[in-house]
C-alpha cells in the first residue's frame, strides 16, 4: 500500500467511522487466511465486516479519540471487527474466538466511549437485534392472541347455552291483557245478582195473604 492508498484508507474509514456502531480490536495472529476470509463472511452477513490493517493507520484514523487505553491497544499484529449496530461485530467476533483461539478480544469502541475487554464480551451475551425484534413481536401477538381465543370461547360457550336452552319445553307465559279477560267484568257480576226491589215485592205478597 503506497502513500496514496494509505491516505485514501483513512479518509474512508473515517468516514464509514460514523456509520459504526460497535468497533472491535482483535489480534489474529495465527489465524489460517481461509479463517480470516471465514470471520469476514460472517461479519459481512451481520452487517459489518473484518478488516487487517496496521497500527500507524488505525492512529491516524482514531486520532481525534483522545483515549489513551485505546490506543494502547493497537499494538502487534490487529484486526478490527465492526458493524452498524452495537451488537453484532462483538457478537460475531466473540463466538468465532470460542472457537478459534487464535483470535483474541482486546477492547473496543461505541461511538466515543472506549470499551475494556470484558465490555465487549457482556455485550456478546445480548440478544441479536432479530431476536430482539422478533421477542417483541411475540410480546404484541400474544395478548391479542389470548383476547381472540377469549372471545371465541366465550361465544362458543353461550351458542351452547342458548341451544341447551332451546330443548327445554318451559310454558309460554300468557300476556297479561289476555289474563284479564277471562276474568268476568265485574258489570255481569252485578247483573246475576238480584235486584233488591225484586226482593222487597216478593216479602210485601206474602204479607198480604
Amino acid at each position: 500500500m503506497d502513500k496514496n492508498q494509505k491516505k485514501e484508507f483513512v479518509k474512508n474509514f473515517k468516514v464509514s467511522l460514523d456509520k459504526i456502531g460497535l468497533l472491535v480490536i482483535t489480534h489474529y495472529s495465527g489465524l489460517k487466511t481461509s479463517e480470516t476470509d471465514e470471520l469476514r463472511l460472517k461479519l459481512i452477513e451481520a452487517g459489518g465486516n473484518f478488516t487487517i490493517t496496521k497500527n500507524s493507520l488505525m492512529r491516524l484514523v482514531l486520532k481525534e479519540n483522545k483515549n489513551k487505553e485505546l490506543k494502547n491497544l493497537l499494538n502487534g499484529p490487529i484486526a478490527v471487527a465492526y458493524s452498524e449496530d452495537e451488537i453484532s461485530a462483538a457478537k460475531v467476533a466473540v463466538n468465532f474466538s470460542k472457537e478459534h483461539d487464535k483470535l483474541l478480544i482486546l477492547g473496543g469502541l461505541a461511538g466515543d466511549k472506549f470499551l475494556e475487554q470484558k465490555d465487549v464480551l457482556e455485550i456478546a451475551t445480548l440478544p441479536s437485534l432479530d431476536e430482539i425484534r422478533a421477542k417483541l413481536a411475540s410480546l404484541i401477538q400474544t395478548p391479542a392472541r389470548n383476547i381472540a381465543f377469549a372471545l371465541k370461547f366465550a361465544a362458543t360457550k353461550l351458542t351452547r347455552v342458548f341451544n341447551e336452552y332451546s330443548k327445554l319445553d318451559i310454558p309460554k307465559e300468557k300476556p297479561e291483557t289476555e289474563a284479564k279477560t277471562e276474568e268476568k267484568p265485574e258489570t255481569e257480576a252485578k247483573t246475576e245478582e238480584k235486584p233488591e226491589t225484586g226482593a222487597k215485592t216478593e216479602v210485601k205478597k206474602t204479607k198480604d195473604k
